[in-house]
């Protein structure tokens, strides 16, 4: 008995090594059911309703998780995603064997879509009404689409839920209109969108709006590097990601165009730099 015991024991302990030395990974990307990537949503793996390891999807709608354990579980993905409905699969299986790939679309909640779309066209309708009202505009402004997901589910032609298709263009144009708000205002703006949003995995309208803020930026650059000098570097990082993803700022190599801000901003310009030596390397 005490023979069996000791072989039982070495087999978990070398089962127990076996496990540590290997680490077990879950990939996959998320999107919506319409194709756009969905960025900066959660993943998680669950135990008896506990959460036990979790990560969020990158700008791309990809995401890595590292499993802490073998065993059945549920893997969950969309928590607190505003505009989707979570995801679930049950007695998922973890084991020592397998590769680990699992992909998720998500399906959009097409009640919250319809009331946020209400929230903004009712926006615009106080504000082309009330012009002198600044409140209306900036009421406008809160409502805007904050990232490329969410500018593609407001906007976009191929949501067959009822959005904004036919008020995109107007609403697009709208808010690049000349000095519809100030110019610190907008590089907030443009900073916030950048950090869930990657040009290269972007929609129509997500490309016209770049259009638009790349023409504001060109015309006000040392506003923008005054803007970023007090932010946390890695917002100034995504933000300079961001402009380069889109091709406006160099590919291969960087614009010139900011080279004389680098002495009166040397730390910014050095993220600007970093950014663009991320955005080579694919990140």
């Amino acid at each position: 008995m005490k023979k069996h015991c000791s072989i039982l024991l070495i087999c978990l302990c070398c089962l127990s090594f076996g496990f540590k030395n290997k680490s077990l990974e879950l990939t996959g990307k998320i999107t919506s059911e319409h194709g756009f990537v969905i960025p900066r949503t959660y993943v998680q793996l669950l135990e008896n309703g506990e959460i036990i390891a979790q990560t969020k999807s990158d700008n791309f709608g990809n995401y890595k998780l590292l499993l802490p354990k073998i065993g059945k579980f549920t893997l969950k993905a969309g928590y607190k995603s505003k505009f989707f409905h979570p995801e679930k699969i049950k007695n998922y299986e973890v084991s020592l064997n397998n590769k680990f790939q699992q992909n998720f679309i998500l399906s959009i909640d097409k009640q919250v879509l319809h009331e946020e779309c209400s929230r903004l066209r009712e926006s615009y309708r106080h504000m082309t009404h009330n012009k002198k009202n600044l409140t209306y505009r900036r009421s406008f402004l809160t409502r805007f689409p904050k990232s490329g997901i969410e500018m593609e589910l407001f906007f976009s032609s191929e949501i067959t839920e009822l959005n904004l298709k036919k008020e995109a263009r107007r609403y697009l144009q709208t808010i690049f209109e000349k000095n519809f708000t100030g110019r610190t205002t907008y590089m907030m703006i443009f900073v916030k969108f950048a950090q869930q949003t990657d040009m290269r995995a972007s929609g129509k309208n997500t490309k016209e709006f770049y259009n638009g803020a790349t023409e504001i930026i060109n015309k006000n650059r040392e506003i923008l590097f005054t803007e970023l000098q007090d932010l946390d570097e890695r917002y100034v990082l995504k933000f300079f990601l961001w402009m380069f993803s889109g091709g406006g700022y160099g590919q291969k190599k960087m614009d010139t165009s900011f080279d004389f801000l680098a002495p009166k901003y040397p730390e910014v310009y050095n993220l600007m730099v970093h950014a663009h030596k991320n955005y080579l390397n694919g990140k």
